[in-house]
């Protein structure tokens, strides 16, 4: 089976108990085709999949798993701090199985023995930078902000920059 290395990114706005919440992710995913159906694996954060006959509507369905875990987590939270550290924890696991076979895809990408399908060829990686939104980083975590509490100069439409 042939498994492709994925970085994605998400941004979603999420109603809790009492509170809305911006949250901001880059993570990791892997992508599968297994008997004629697509699925693609949280890497980080770990624990949940998707599947769909392509492999854009995969990842769609992938993403919309995503948010589907977001409002779980929202719904059961008392607070706006217990959410955060509910989708700290969220993000923070890690499925080993899919984190190895992720690591041994990019080797494969980077050997160029492989390319994901209808995906352009960009550079896959480099080290990740502490703060750098556009790269997974371990030491990053997802980042949450409370829409209601805004910095002196509101930047504008949109929760997070």
């Amino acid at each position: 089976m042939t498994h492709y290395p994925l970085l994605y990114a998400r941004r979603e706005l999420v109603e809790g108990n009492g509170f809305i919440a911006g949250v901001a992710v880059s993570g990791r995913a892997l992508m599968a085709e297994e008997d004629g159906a697509f699925w693609v694996e949280g890497v980080n954060p770990g624990g949940f999949a998707a599947n769909g006959n392509s492999p854009s509507e995969a990842v769609a369905e992938f993403c919309t798993a995503f948010r589907a875990v977001l409002f779980d987590i929202a719904h059961g939270a008392r607070s706006f701090e217990e959410f955060s550290e509910e989708v700290s924890r969220f993000f923070n696991e890690t499925s080993p199985p899919a984190l190895a076979e992720w690591e041994e895809a990019v080797r494969q990408v980077r050997a160029g023995a492989q390319n994901v399908p209808g995906a352009a060829a960009r550079q896959a990686w480099r080290p990740a930078q502490s703060g750098d939104r556009n790269r997974p980083c371990e030491e990053d975590g997802p980042v949450l902000r409370d829409p209601a509490v805004r910095p002196a100069k509101y930047p504008g439409p949109g929760l997070i920059r």
